[in-house]
């Protein structure tokens, strides 16, 4: 896939799911001379260092393509969960999360030794930039949508290989759940949005994070067309019907599971008293 399929893709995809943000394309890098060309660094090109779920923001809102690195993190939770740094013995005893937020520094130990962590050295960097005007292939998309589109998504899945989606999810660390299991199993995911970035980066109270590897791209569009051209599609269309009209498929499961499925006689409605 090159650069004009990608985006593409990707501006039916936006189109599709009618997004308020853009999707993200999301590369690991391995070193510095994968950063692309047009990319800020926040130290180097803005003086100050970023967490995580402000560069995105600025790539979903602003367009802006941003490669971080651990000296541009102002966020440890992300340089522990992509390898950046090891997992000292204080992150693994639980010291980031107790007492802040769990009831005790076992319980805490539990969690952190728990979050998806790519090795250690693996990957130097991160990039980020909308989809649909990246100048790099990425590994994964990142999209920020609520819970109709999440939904969407899910089906399409569902459409590609008839598997459902299997996630870890947390309340924190919403930038480490939606990419490390991704790339690790190759596989959809979800995440939350967590407190940081719902306080720091504009996440709204009704977002779900939807996590896609790249390869996976053109099944999603050919999976967008398939529901579309059936009926399936966004906007779901509203029905207020008693014994609506179900597909052939739902009727005679119906039939086979023993279930009336012939349609009720109409009879008058009782008036209600007020």
């Amino acid at each position: 896939m090159d650069l004009i399929e990608l985006h593409g893709l990707a501006i039916k995809l936006e189109q599709w799911l009618r997004v308020w943000v853009h999707p993200l394309a999301i590369k690991m890098l391995k070193d510095r001379t994968e950063v692309p060309k047009d990319a800020i660094i926040p130290t180097r090109d803005w003086g100050h260092k970023y967490s995580q779920c402000q560069a995105w923001a600025r790539s979903q809102r602003d367009g802006t393509t941003i490669a971080m690195f651990k000296e541009d993190s102002w966020c440890p939770e992300p340089v522990i969960g992509y390898g950046f740094s090891e997992r000292i013995p204080y992150f693994l005893e639980g010291n980031l999360r107790y007492p802040g937020s769990i009831k005790d520094l076992d319980a805490a130990s539990v969690w952190s030794k728990n979050m998806p962590c790519f090795e250690y050295g693996a990957y130097k960097g991160i990039v980020s930039a909308p989809l649909s005007t990246c100048s790099f292939l990425p590994d994964l998309i990142v999209l920020h949508i609520n819970g109709v589109m999440a939904s969407q998504l899910m089906i399409v899945k569902n459409w590609i290989d008839g598997k459902d989606v299997y996630a870890q999810i947390s309340g924190h660390g919403a930038c480490v759940y939606s990419v490390v299991p991704v790339l690790q199993k190759k596989e959809c995911s979800i995440a939350i949005p967590c407190r940081g970035e719902r306080k720091l980066a504009g996440s709204q109270d009704d977002d779900i994070i939807y996590s896609i590897p790249i390869d996976l791209l053109p099944n999603f569009a050919n999976g967008i067309d398939w529901l579309q051209d059936h009926g399936l599609g966004i906007p779901i269309v509203q029905e207020y019907k008693e014994e609506y009209d179900l597909k052939p498929g739902y009727k005679k499961l119906g039939e086979l599971l023993g279930m009336d499925m012939t349609n009720s006689p109409p009879r008058p409605q009782k008036l209600q008293k007020h």
